[in-house]
């Protein structure tokens, strides 16, 4: 029966403050379907080039070793996160 690759996974952010050695601070674990699998930090520094934005500090399991760009919004980051757990 094939109507697993129908379902969508399931991407929760919570809040949590990463220590970066920065002032960028402001974090999100980013779990699917119910596993920790990245660790997002807003880029809040004014001299990142893409301030405000939301870049993977760490990526586990399959997100492991990945570089994206930054992405511009948490919705961005969460359809990535999907893209790249599906298959």
């Amino acid at each position: 029966m094939g109507g697993q690759d129908n379902v969508e996974t399931l991407v929760v952010l919570q809040p949590i403050a990463v220590d970066t050695a920065s002032l960028d601070r402001t974090g999100m674990l980013v779990l699917a379907n119910g596993k920790l699998v990245a660790i997002l930090v807003r880029l809040e520094v004014p001299e990142h080039a893409r301030c405000g934005a939301w870049f993977l500090e760490v990526g586990l399991g399959r997100l492991a070793g990945v570089r994206p760009p930054a992405f511009d919004t948490l919705e961005d980051a969460t359809r990535w996160v999907r893209q790249h757990l599906k298959g």
